[in-house]
C-alpha cells in the first residue's frame, strides 16, 4: 500500500457560484485515498461546520484529473448553521458534493450543490465552475431475463 496516498482537506466554501447562500462560509472536512499504481480511490465529505454528514465521493474517471463526486439522491442533513462555537442547527438539502483534488499534492477545491435540484452552488477558492457540470460516468446494467412463461 506504499502507492496509496491519504489526503485530508479542510475547505471553506466562501464563494457563491450560483443561487442564494445557504450557509455562511461553511467549513468542510474532506478526505480521499488514492492508489497511484491502480489509479483508483475514494473520497468523503466527513463534516460541515463540525456536523457529521459522511457523504461518499466516487472518482469521476477523467484521465489526468483527480476529481470526486457524490452519487446520492438529494438528502437532508442537520448541520451547524455557522463555523463558530454556536450550536444552532439548520436543515439543509444536499444535491451533490464535488471535490477537485490536486494530483500534485496541492490543496484542491470543493463545492456543495444545495437544494432538491442543485439550484445553489457554494464553493471554495480555486473551484472551477466547469466542475459543477461534470457527471459520474453512466453505468449500464444488464436486465435479468424473465423466466420462460413469465409475463
Amino acid at each position: 500500500m506504499e502507492n496509496t496516498e491519504h489526503v485530508s482537506l479542510d475547505l471553506t466554501l466562501d464563494k457563491i457560484v450560483k443561487g442564494e447562500k445557504v450557509l455562511e462560509n461553511p467549513m468542510c472536512h474532506f478526505t480521499y485515498d488514492w492508489d497511484k499504481e491502480t489509479n483508483m480511490g475514494i473520497g468523503q465529505l466527513h463534516s460541515i461546520n463540525g456536523s457529521t454528514v459522511n457523504i461518499t465521493l466516487h472518482p469521476l474517471g477523467i484521465k489526468g484529473e483527480l476529481d470526486f463526486m457524490s452519487d446520492m439522491e438529494p438528502t437532508n442533513f442537520l448541520v451547524n448553521a455557522s463555523n463558530d462555537d454556536s450550536i444552532a442547527l439548520i436543515d439543509i438539502c444536499i444535491y451533490r458534493v464535488i471535490l477537485d483534488a490536486d494530483a500534485n499534492g496541492g490543496k484542491g477545491a470543493g463545492a456543495i450543490m444545495f437544494g432538491q435540484d442543485g439550484e445553489t452552488i457554494q464553493a471554495s477558492n480555486g473551484f472551477s465552475e466547469e466542475s459543477a457540470s461534470k457527471q459520474l460516468p453512466e453505468v449500464e446494467f444488464e436486465s435479468p431475463e424473465a423466466p420462460e412463461g413469465a409475463e
